[in-house]
């Protein structure tokens, strides 16, 4: 399992609003969104947990009532996709019951959300967009990650671009096509669909982010020649990755909170003393913020190779350059600095080795 940013790490605001009651403005100030949720025949106090996608960064709301009457409110860069998730007594902290999660385009209208118990049996009111995601989400399937083929996906995204090609709907449908547990994205796949989108959708700041993504991700890929890099080691020296050309190098991505990265180290630490004399070492770059729980780690886990970091967390620039947004997560480099495999569980790494003929 791996961390998600989605719910774990990447929870950038938080804004808490409890007993609200709704104002139902029709026009609200610029940049903001507000939900106002009627649950009539709510029998226990309830929380709503807001999760809203604003360019690419995750942030969190959250209002608690116990006669029904919830308000959530916040502000936008842009329009945002977001999941609205209801909560029982002591049921916060573990997964929503199924079925009691909506999803919301918000803008800058308001949305009025309508239900008797649960967000299963939700109307949902409020602007366009909100319109556009649920004619997208019903021409999916119960969501976008229902099980389809590629192909299908794409004939599916592809004929509702064409029909909405300025909408943000269109847009969230790209953004989140072909992205497996690491939230990486497959450009063969999403660029020709990105191609279908207006100049103005291309052009907000989710636009432009997903279009960066897409060069990274083509920088990236299994063939590319991997983005050069210079990173402070844990003697603040700098570490350079074309210095290493010549090798087979496993670019490691990891942090000492991982609980995954720290539960796959021992088969790394295993397949590394048995290769380390046959032409072949790891770089390992963390994502701490913490230089004592960095080493620590490194000492605990026994991890005798090189590593880096600039302390930055997800900010680490080169997590940034390699469009890193989970770990645990790797890339392998021939000895010309070519990327041949990626993600590469550490018990099949030695496997991966042994087929590439290293001796």
């Amino acid at each position: 399992m791996r961390f998600n940013r989605l719910f774990f790490k990447y929870v950038l605001g938080l804004s808490v609003m409890t007993g609200s009651t709704a104002t139902h403005a029709q026009t609200l100030p610029k940049k903001s969104f507000q939900i106002d949720v009627t649950v009539k025949n709510l029998k226990v106090p309830a929380k709503l947990i807001l999760t809203v996608r604003d360019i690419n960064q995750w942030s969190e709301y959250i209002a608690e009532s116990a006669n029904g009457k919830f308000t959530l409110s916040g502000l936008l860069k842009e329009p945002s996709f977001a999941y609205l998730v209801m909560k029982y007594g002591d049921e916060v902290g573990k997964f929503p019951r199924p079925g009691n999660v909506s999803q919301l385009y918000l803008s800058y209208v308001p949305i009025h959300v309508t239900t008797q118990d649960s967000l299963k049996v939700a109307i949902i009111e409020g602007g366009h967009l909100q319109k556009e995601l649920e004619e997208l989400t019903s021409a999916m399937g119960d969501s976008l990650t229902a099980k389809r083929t590629d192909a299908v996906k794409t004939e599916i995204i592809s004929g509702f671009i064409r029909q909405h090609p300025t909408s943000f709907a269109s847009l969230y449908a790209v953004q989140n096509f072909s992205q497996d547990g690491t939230f990486s994205i497959d450009p063969d796949k999403v660029e020709p669909l990105f191609k279908l989108l207006s100049p103005m959708v291309k052009n907000t700041l989710s636009g432009r982010e997903l279009s960066k993504e897409i060069t990274i991700a083509r920088q990236t890929a299994i063939g590319s020649i991997a983005p050069d890099f210079v990173q402070k080691d844990t003697l603040d020296r700098n570490v350079m990755l074309s210095s290493f050309r010549g090798k087979y190098v496993l670019i490691d991505f990891w942090a000492s909170w991982c609980k995954p990265c720290r539960i796959e180290n021992p088969a790394l630490v295993k397949t590394y003393h048995e290769y380390k004399d046959r032409n072949f070492t790891i770089v390992s770059v963390s994502l701490d913020n913490s230089k004592a729980s960095w080493l620590k780690a490194i000492s605990k886990d026994k991890l005798t190779w090189t590593h880096t970091s600039d302390l930055k967390f997800w900010k680490n620039e080169v997590a940034l350059l390699y469009g890193v947004k989970t770990v645990p997560q790797n890339f392998l480099l021939d000895p010309s600095g070519k990327i041949i495999g990626r993600n590469i569980p550490s018990a099949e790494l030695g496997a991966f080795l042994k087929k590439e003929a290293i001796h």
